[in-house]
């Protein structure tokens, strides 16, 4: 079953809760709702539910209205399972009668709620839990049971709000495997609220981001994090360098862009006229310990032309997130454009903090300005090796790595990275 929403607005008093929402969730699909406190997330999800009225747009569910200005039609007529962030089982009742809730208001034949409990404890692998009282599970367990009671009533559509927020960070890390097991094997269509970015990568097929009520930026994953449009949609989506900077030349694919006495390449993203930031993951930033005896300065060639005439390091491979990555780029970047994967910039600069994260260390780097003096501008950046506080460094900059995104909502956009997915 699928929802379709357009135009969705909602308010409580002078204050814009759901700014003119549009997004389609498909059948089967899981989608995340991804945002800070505040944003519109849960406002959203009660409105599928039914539990909140809508003050404009509508909400269709299969092609059915459900929700409009005028009317809203209740949770139970919806077919929708709810799970919610602190369990909400009633504590007077065991696991079976919590499961069973559901089924026994729909008024079944006691012999299909038996089989039908007995059924969806198998699936969240809960089976001989049936006669516990909630206070003898653990939080795991619990939230187990919550998605076994939502499941229960055969629901078309499982909403769920921040459902493994509650856990810590082990048993949230093994109930998102579960519960994407669960997904998966019911094929039910899911909706997850999330302020969490792990859960929304991990988890999700389609994540919408969410900011003061509005849809700030939508897409798959992969799509949202290597093409985020904005300065917040990257730093919502991980570690994020975003440097102030402007846009001395383009070629329609790469911009070269200036930043703290620096020319840089970078792929040519969304940009806003007077509010445009250079985005580079820390994982993508290559560092060398000194520097280098052919970086004369760290500017000394990327001055004409879109590419950094010189080399990156021979021998050090680009850090993935994980800090596994194996990447190595060899060989001279090409003269006329910066597309190679070579291409990129060198600069220099000296670790100023350090912080061991157990793949990876996490530098904060003071960079050098164009002439090679001291200034105040910092990247974060990771690597596998130790290196000490004070170190000189020499940071490699690929120019595919970097990314122009504006700093700014998504309607004042103009580039290629504005499009939506």
């Amino acid at each position: 079953m699928s929802f379709s929403l357009r135009d969705v607005t909602k308010r409580y008093g002078d204050k814009v809760v759901l700014d003119h929402i549009t997004l389609d969730v498909r059948q089967g699909q899981l989608l995340a709702l991804l945002g800070p406190s505040g944003c519109g997330k849960t406002t959203l999800l009660n409105a599928l539910a039914g539990v909140v009225d809508i003050e404009g747009g509508r909400i269709d569910l299969d092609g059915r209205r459900v929700s409009a200005p005028s009317f809203t039609m209740p949770p139970e007529r919806r077919n929708i399972g709810m799970v919610f962030q602190d369990f909400a089982l009633w504590p007077h009742m065991t696991v079976y009668e919590n499961v069973a809730f559901g089924l026994k208001v729909k008024r079944q034949p006691a012999s299909e709620i038996r089989a039908r409990v007995k059924e969806v404890l198998g699936v969240v692998q809960m089976d001989g839990y049936e006669t516990l009282f909630p206070q003898q599970l653990s939080g795991g367990q619990k939230q187990r049971i919550a998605i076994a009671r939502a499941l229960a009533p055969r629901p078309t559509v499982l909403l769920m709000d921040e459902p493994l927020s509650s856990l810590d960070a082990k048993l949230r890390e093994q109930m998102r495997w579960e519960l994407l097991h669960i997904m998966r094997t019911t094929g039910v269509t899911g909706v997850y609220v999330t302020h969490d970015q792990v859960e929304a990568l991990s988890m999700a097929d389609h994540i919408v981001i969410l900011h003061d009520g509005r849809i700030e930026q939508q897409g798959t994953p992969t799509f949202l994090y290597h093409h985020p449009a904005t300065a917040f949609v990257a730093s919502f989506l991980g570690a994020a360098n975003l440097l102030p900077c402007q846009i001395a030349d383009t070629d329609g694919k790469y911009a070269q862009v200036v930043w703290n006495g620096h020319r840089l390449a970078a792929r040519l993203g969304a940009t806003h006229p007077t509010n445009t930031r250079l985005l580079i993951r820390p994982s993508d930033i290559i560092v060398e310990a000194g520097v280098p005896q052919d970086a004369s300065t760290p500017d000394a060639s990327g001055a004409s032309g879109f590419a950094r005439r010189g080399e990156p390091p021979q021998d050090t491979p680009s850090q993935e997130a994980s800090g596994a990555g194996r990447a190595v780029h060899k060989g001279k970047p090409s003269q006329d454009t910066p597309s190679s994967e070579a291409s990129g910039t060198r600069v220099t600069g000296q670790v100023i903090q350090r912080a061991f994260h157990g793949t990876v260390w996490q530098y904060r780097v003071r960079v050098a300005d164009g002439a090679g003096s001291r200034s105040d501008s910092v990247l974060e950046v990771w690597r596998r090796e130790e290196l000490p506080v004070n170190a000189t460094v020499s940071l490699w900059l690929p120019a595919d790595r970097c990314l122009t995104v504006a700093d700014s909502q998504a309607e004042s956009l103009v580039g290629s990275g504005a499009r939506m997915q």
